[in-house]
């Protein structure tokens, strides 16, 4: 996804992100709040980590305590019958206690479906029931920059609301507690991956903008903390160390992300971009 300004490409930064395959809503992020299958049922949860005590609720009947069990109670590959039975159960329970919880599930898989819009719509119902909800925060601030056309009136206002989204997940990571029944190793991989997306989100914002110095720092770091980085993070943190003339830094990050394993047509654009970082490199400098 990047300007890929060496090969003077006439793609917008919009449609060059957009159409850029991406490891996001493919890979599975150990959580840090949200609630999972093999979690207690809902009359036995406790507050998550780093969150507060929920207000005392009304009793719930029978029905909608099985219901919301049965939607937990799905597995991860069981797709369409999540985003059926998680449409039909907010539909049914419109003010239920346990919908942000539902919330939650439906952004993971209507992220791995490439439903991108409605995943940023129930994020954002997600975030507005719970604004602390990490997991949430990290991936819409990944995904908003990519929905975003620079033409458009609104880019800024998305954008400006990605970076927040970005910063609050930092703020919420660095000060969350281990949750019960997790190693240290495994807490400490979980942060690492949320910080490690909430700095991909800054650096996305950063690159929509125009920005390459603030983009590379950020993707930089996104790239050192989290333990498996999307491919895209090398493409674009090359692109922009070709900008800010940093030659052997877009070399090694081309080069890391032409050997990931994604598309092969943007592989061999990984390929094309060491290239033209090693020839920059190697052509004898202006006076």
């Amino acid at each position: 996804m990047g300007r890929y300004w060496v090969a003077a490409s006439a793609l917008s930064l919009g449609l060059v992100l957009c159409s850029a395959p991406s490891a996001i809503g493919q890979m599975s992020k150990p959580t840090l709040q949200q609630p999972s299958a093999q979690q207690p049922a809902p009359s036995e949860q406790q507050p998550n980590a780093g969150q507060s005590a929920p207000a005392a609720q009304p009793p719930v009947n029978k029905e909608e305590e099985d219901a919301y069990k049965a939607f937990f109670g799905l597995t991860n590959e069981q797709n369409s019958e999540v985003i059926s039975q998680g449409e039909n159960f907010l539909s049914k329970y419109p003010t239920s206690r346990y919908r942000a919880s539902v919330y939650s599930r439906l952004v993971n898989v209507y992220l791995n479906t490439n439903q991108t819009m409605k995943m940023v719509a129930v994020g954002e119902k997600a975030v507005a029931e719970n604004p602390d909800n990490v997991d949430v925060l990290a991936l819409l601030c990944m995904v908003i920059p990519r929905t975003v056309d620079p033409n458009s009136l609104d880019a800024d206002q998305k954008l400006s609301e990605a970076e927040k989204m970005a910063r609050h997940a930092i703020e919420i990571t660095k000060s969350t507690t281990k949750p019960e029944g997790m190693t240290d190793e495994q807490f400490a991989r979980a942060k690492n991956e949320k910080l490690g997306m909430a700095h991909f989100g800054l650096g996305l914002v950063n690159y929509m903008r125009r920005n390459a110095a603030g983009s590379a720092e950020e993707l930089e770091l996104a790239t050192k903390l989290d333990p498996a980085p999307d491919p895209l993070e090398f493409f674009l943190l090359g692109t922009e160390d070709m900008q800010l003339k940093k030659f052997p830094d877009a070399m090694a990050a081309f080069d890391r992300c032409a050997k990931a394993q994604w598309d092969p047509q943007w592989q061999g654009r990984c390929k094309k971009g060491e290239e033209d970082a090693k020839q920059a490199a190697a052509a004898p400098a202006r006076p």
